[in-house]
């Protein structure tokens, strides 16, 4: 990880389908950023995220992990979310608390629909987000199937800042639709530039006019200069891009493959410059500036070894190790990075922590010093979509009393981090509970 002097901060989720790659994006963006020094793969089971027993047996998040790197000047905290629609409810609790989202996508039109629910949920939180369509070095259809398929499913405009480029129908590298530049791809080393094919100047021009007419919908002056064959410069075309991102008013596309990095720099450079930063997310979000420290729970862990952890978003103020929040003291102050847990002294607005042992804490809980909570929008609940149900092992159990409550059962059972309140309902007279 770089020393720098660090220009400003960015929290960004991971978010997408099951099997899409968010985890191997995530293991790629921080080996490209000297986070970690060897790469890791989820079939190996031995990436940054997915570190608990049971992502390593079914090969799939099955809970949120934490990590952060250095880039561009910025400090980010990705948030690797779970794809699978069983945990969606721990996705939505993280977005809450983000900047922005990279939205995985595979290079599949028949795989999209399953993003519908996931970019209504982003649209009506109007946070910002970006797709990056993965393993596009295999994909299951075109370039432009993809592209219409996303269209299909988002309420926002979807319009691709970069466009492919194959060489007998392998992917070689992209087209940068701002600057237009071409670049090659190389395994695990930035992309060169290149001249821009000949074969491909027209449909580049169209894609590139495409995403230039897209964003003057919302800026008069753009809309001027193309009227009067006018080619705006790179400077405020990105402007335009990081204004509209910031309003949840376009869908920019990216592309790469992450198992070989590629796209991934290129991803992190438009992070940099087009994403809101966290004055920006709380200024959306309606929370008025104070020095006033304020901070939400996004995540609740079960820990074996040191019991509850409570992932938070500083939205104002600063914490510091042994402050008291809602009455609870900290018992400690913490940056993830996958398992690892590094000690804190203080942490700034518009950081994502984790806090040991604030036992009255609960996802979606706001935070504050001064004892007096400030109420914040959570993630609404969704409707349960599997049920198991458990019996007492042994006679001294049966009784309806001795039925364990969700919260004993969430720190006895394999998904040990569930944050969400597990509903129960009793039956057989009371022999038999479902969760």
């Amino acid at each position: 990880m770089t020393q720098n002097v660090l220009s400003g901060s960015r929290n960004v989720a991971l978010v997408g389908a099951y099997s899409s790659g968010k985890t191997t994006l995530l293991e790629s963006i921080l080996s490209v950023t000297g986070a970690i020094t060897r790469k890791g793969t989820v079939e190996d089971g031995n990436t940054l995220g997915d570190n608990s027993p049971e992502a390593h047996n079914r090969h799939m998040t099955v809970e949120l992990n934490a990590a952060s790197t250095e880039y561009g000047g910025i400090r980010f905290t990705f948030v690797d979310c779970p794809g699978s629609v069983e945990l969606q409810q721990e996705t939505n609790h993280a977005l809450v608390g983000v900047d922005a989202a990279i939205v995985v996508c595979e290079a599949d039109p028949n795989k999209v629909l399953t993003l519908s629910p996931l970019l209504q949920f982003l649209d009506t939180w109007e946070i910002p987000h970006l797709v990056w369509i993965n393993k596009l070095d295999r994909a299951n259809g075109t370039f432009a199937d993809v592209l219409a398929a996303l269209r299909e499913v988002s309420s926002r405009p979807v319009i691709p800042q970069q466009y492919p480029i194959r060489q007998n129908q392998d992917l070689v590298g992209f087209i940068d639709l701002v600057t237009e530049q071409a670049y090659h791809y190389h395994p695990g080393a930035p992309a060169d530039p290149v001249l821009l094919p000949p074969s491909l100047q027209a449909e580049e021009q169209a894609a590139r006019t495409e995403m230039l007419e897209t964003l003057a919908d919302y800026d008069d002056h753009l809309l001027e200069e193309l009227l009067e064959d006018i080619n705006p410069p790179e400077a405020e075309i990105v402007q335009d891009l990081k204004m509209e991102l910031g309003a949840d008013l376009i869908v920019p596309v990216f592309i790469g493959v992450a198992q070989a990095d590629y796209g991934v720099r290129p991803l992190l450079n438009a992070l940099v410059k087009e994403t809101p930063d966290p004055d920006t997310t709380c200024e959306n979000r309606g929370i008025p500036a104070s020095a006033e420290p304020l901070a939400q729970v996004i995540k609740t862990f079960y820990t074996p070894q040191g019991g509850k952890l409570s992932l938070v978003r500083v939205w104002r103020g600063e914490l510091r190790d042994g402050d008291s929040l809602n009455g609870d003291r900290m018992g400690g102050l913490y940056d993830l990075m996958g398992a690892q847990q590094l000690s804190l002294t203080k942490a700034e607005a518009g950081r994502i922590v984790a806090i040991a042992r604030l036992d009255k804490a609960q996802t979606g809980d706001t935070l504050t010093t001064n004892g007096t909570p400030i109420a914040l929008p959570k993630a609404p609940a969704l409707d349960p979509v599997y049920a198991l149900a458990i019996t007492p092992e042994n006679v001294a159990t049966r009784s309806n009393s001795a039925v364990p409550s969700p919260s004993c059962w969430k720190k006895t059972h394999p998904f040990s981090g569930s944050s969400t309140a597990i509903p129960t309902k009793s039956f057989s007279g009371g022999r038999e509970t479902c969760i």
